[in-house]
């Protein structure tokens, strides 16, 4: 069985998180922001080592060793995915990151592979991207499952990017049935969030000792 692919929202209107109020996306940003600066370099370790373990867990099984996994390569106040995409490879899937170029809006899309041993140097936002040519925007049709990053989630499948829309905007290019993972601390998962019709909703949320399949999970049985 495989966890859910969930599906863009369209014409939902906008619901504030169960314990925030009316609280707006800006507002949430910052507070999920100010939270994460807090956390310990030990509690970070600790997370980044059940979450490795537990998507792992959730990949063997419902992927195919040879499919095709994007995955973001994380910021410093995330958790850590360099362990988990050379986990990946170790277990013979192939992997794509993203290779973020800086340019406007409607061309700033584009990927690479990601591959044992692959030298990283510091791309827009400093986040890490390959050394190498970039495949473009449409190779994420490829993917099997998207690792997406996220400062919280709701169980609603609704998700809080960074504010720049990025993914909103390179996932127009996946394919049917592509599983959408979010990957958060545990306490960075609500009820719900603010949505808008351009968001994607996602089918699991996955944090150090929770696997959740939200409600919004393209009505597909999962774990």
């Amino acid at each position: 069985m495989q966890a859910g692919r969930a599906r863009p929202r369209r014409g939902r209107a906008e619901r504030a998180p169960t314990e925030g109020g009316q609280n707006t996306k800006a507002q949430l940003r910052r507070l999920a922001r100010r939270r994460r600066a807090g956390r310990t370099a030990d509690e970070r370790r600790e997370a980044t080592r059940e979450l490795t373990g537990r998507v792992l867990d959730l990949a063997r099984g419902r992927i195919p060793n040879d499919a095709v996994i994007a995955s973001y390569l994380s910021l410093p106040d995330e958790p850590d995915t360099h362990p988990l995409v050379d986990s990946f490879l170790e277990a013979g899937y192939r992997v794509m990151v993203p290779y973020m170029t800086g340019g406007p809006a409607a061309d700033d899309i584009d990927w690479a592979w990601y591959t044992t041993g692959s030298e990283l140097s510091p791309g827009i936002l400093g986040i890490d991207r390959p050394r190498g040519e970039p495949l473009g925007a449409p190779a994420l049709s490829r993917a099997s499952v998207v690792i997406l990053p996220g400062l919280a989630g709701g169980r609603d499948g609704s998700r809080l990017g960074m504010g720049a829309g990025w993914y909103d905007r390179a996932l127009a290019h996946t394919r049917p049935g592509t599983l959408l993972w979010l990957l958060l601390f545990d306490d960075e998962v609500t009820d719900t969030l603010p949505q808008e019709p351009h968001d994607h909703a996602v089918g699991v949320i996955i944090t150090p000792h929770h696997t959740i399949v939200t409600a919004d999970n393209g009505n597909r049985p999962a774990v």
